[in-house]
């Protein structure tokens, strides 16, 4: 099998503009302003995602310098920020493509979890000293909104994902994206309350400059909290929507996704019903999380899910 047709060939095509039929009233000048147009947007799409990732990157990498210059700590709030501005208006160019890029394809799904990663993130850091979490989140950021962009250039309209379905198909991409991103805050939460706890006990494992236990901790069982009523409505929005187009829901990502929201009833289960906290519900969120990243991301580029 060849390459799939790109998404630039699919919506704006590359080659020469269209030449105006003579049994139309369009001139060649209205059509070559048209298709010129057309590319112009979907080529500024790409640069604001790029320039959005490049940020996140940067942000990321001054996040890794505040350890040892505490006030590179401001300047990664910064990028993030600016670069979450940019990437919003990567969205308005998705809506303003000819055919538009719907919600729930495949690429737009991914730069709306990246997206909301950071978003989530910014909105934490009023509540939780976490700045130095925010290495790992400008990276994650960074390579998901990549791979968004990458996604919208190669996958054809048909490989992306279905077209709009109406309000059950935006009910399960908004609430399954915000679970999702909410989740990921939390693996990381864990991931680096497992690495501090193992720095404190083993004196040479390197310092990595993490906060405290208790606040890692409090940072993880928030976005915990939140994250997995929104993952919960969004699987249950996801089947009534297969209900709803007379789609059989039993598909392999159906199943993989329902696989680790049972994974996640373990540490919501630790943490609401025995009110335990450490490592046990910390290794749970890693855990249900990898599998969740798997359901979505890992089958598809396995082909499981068209």
């Amino acid at each position: 099998m060849g390459r799939p047709p790109s998404r630039i060939s699919a919506s704006c095509s590359s080659e020469s503009p269209p030449i105006a039929s003579s049994r139309t009233s369009t001139t060649p000048a209205a059509s070559w302003l048209r298709w010129r147009s057309c590319d112009n947007e979907t080529a500024m799409t790409h640069l604001t995602y790029e320039l959005a990732a490049l940020l996140y990157l940067a942000a990321g990498t001054l996040g890794a310098l505040a350890r040892t210059r505490p006030r590179a700590a401001g300047g990664m709030v910064g990028l993030l920020a600016l670069g979450a501005g940019l990437h919003a208006v990567g969205f308005i160019g998705l809506h303003r493509q000819t055919p538009p890029v719907s919600l729930e394809s495949f690429p737009a799904a991914l730069s709306l979890i990246a997206w909301l990663i950071v978003v989530a993130y910014l909105l934490c850091l009023r509540m939780f000293p976490i700045r130095s979490v925010g290495v790992w989140v400008g990276a994650a950021a960074g390579l998901v909104t990549l791979a968004a962009d990458a996604a919208l250039r190669w996958l054809s309209p048909a490989a992306a994902g279905p077209h709009s379905g109406g309000t059950w198909s935006h009910a399960h991409v908004l609430l399954s994206a915000g679970g999702f991103s909410l989740l990921a805050l939390a693996s990381l939460a864990g991931l680096a309350y497992l690495a501090k706890e193992r720095q404190l006990k083993h004196k040479r494992w390197p310092r990595l400059g993490l906060p405290s236990l208790e606040g890692l901790d409090r940072f993880e069982h928030l976005s915990l909290s939140l994250g997995f009523p929104l993952l919960t409505l969004g699987v249950i929005s996801g089947f009534v929507w297969g209900a709803d187009r007379g789609v059989s829901p039993w598909t392999g990502h159906s199943l993989w996704l329902l696989g680790a929201w049972a994974v996640y009833l373990l540490p919501v289960g630790l943490r609401v019903v025995r009110r335990q906290h450490g490592h046990l519900p910390a290794r749970g969120v890693v855990l249900g999380f990898a599998l969740l990243a798997f359901s979505y991301v890992g089958i598809r580029l396995l082909g499981a899910v068209a």
